[in-house]
């Protein structure tokens, strides 16, 4: 499902947009929120007020968690929402002690991550400076993408003081540059497949629009970290989802409604933030991974083009809802 800003406006009420019936539907959310919405996983939201403060938010099952704001050195004032991207390793109603939030920060796009009951972020500073586009969590692994094919294996270790903090490297498993713009994002196919998406963009007259997209596989053939990308021209009946949310990749046997062989996708507002080609116009679609057609999901509102864009969601269901 799609989380969309009601007519009037998001601090009055959110709905839900359901793919499967093409219907938008009002929702009573147990917790009132207009802050600035930066990610999606297993069901949560992740929010950020104006003090970088981090909040997570169960929407179906009201729960939530508030985690330490996010604290930075960088010049990140003309960035609204200053949080370019954030994602959950593991559902924090199934391992409450045992996740982490990762982001992508700042206008720089570095890495920032807290565990469970962590009191503060751990930062990761690289000299040169790695511009991350995407992060996800793929079997037990964290990965990032930069733009292009350009993927690493983020890893997380304890550090080698008698603290509790935590330290973060990288390591490169795959790189090459592309010839035309485009942004990335990294999932994992319902195989268990590394799958990277390449979202071709062309440089409209008001901002940048969505034209194609591309997909690799990454096969790890060697013994070192390094792999190779292969093209993939069909998604063997799954479907993809992209945009502010976590990427992910879901069979369409157990998603009823959900077409075959398509890429969902909603705003990348960002590349038009840092271009300064934002008319607040919403670039989101269906992209048949067959014939290279695009297709229309839910319509946005024209006086809503300032709202902030749709985030994909998959609702969870609680004991409660169970016990209804």
């Amino acid at each position: 499902m799609l989380i969309v800003p009601s007519k009037d406006g998001p601090e009055k009420q959110h709905c839900l947009y359901d793919l499967t019936t093409n219907i938008v539907r009002s929702v009573d959310f147990k917790f009132y929120f207009n802050k600035r919405c930066c990610g999606s996983s297993f069901g949560w939201l992740i929010m950020r007020d104006e003090t970088l403060g981090i909040v997570l938010f169960n929407p179906f099952s009201g729960a939530v968690i508030y985690l330490p704001p996010v604290a930075t050195y960088d010049d990140i004032e003309w960035i609204p929402g200053h949080i370019i991207k954030a994602i959950l390793t593991k559902d924090p109603s199934l391992y409450p002690n045992d996740y982490m939030v990762v982001s992508i920060f700042g206008t720089y796009k570095r890495l920032y991550l807290i565990r469970a009951n962590d009191k503060t972020w751990t930062y990761y500073y690289p000299t040169p400076n790695i511009p991350f586009n995407d992060i996800n969590i793929c079997g037990d692994t964290l990965y990032a993408t930069e733009y292009y094919l350009n993927v690493w294996k983020v890893e997380v270790e304890n550090s080698e003081d008698e603290s509790s903090s935590i330290c973060i490297s990288v390591k490169m498993v795959h790189t090459i540059e592309m010839g035309h713009m485009v942004t990335s994002y990294i999932t994992e196919s319902s195989k268990g497949e590394l799958l990277i998406v390449l979202r071709i963009l062309d440089s409209g007259e008001e901002q940048f629009e969505t034209v194609g997209f591309e997909v690799y596989k990454l096969i790890h053939e060697n013994e070192d970290e390094m792999r190779r990308a292969v093209e993939v021209k069909s998604l063997d009946g799954g479907a993809i989802f992209i945009g502010d949310s976590q990427s992910i990749c879901v069979s369409t046997k157990e998603f009823a409604g959900c077409l075959p062989n398509r890429i969902y996708f909603t705003d990348n507002r960002y590349v038009n933030l840092v271009v300064g080609k934002l008319d607040g116009t919403q670039d989101l679609g269906v992209f048949n991974f067959e014939d290279g057609s695009f297709e229309d999901h839910y319509i946005a509102d024209p006086a809503q083009k300032n709202l902030p864009s749709p985030m994909w969601i998959i609702p969870t269901i609680c004991s409660k809802d169970l016990d209804d």
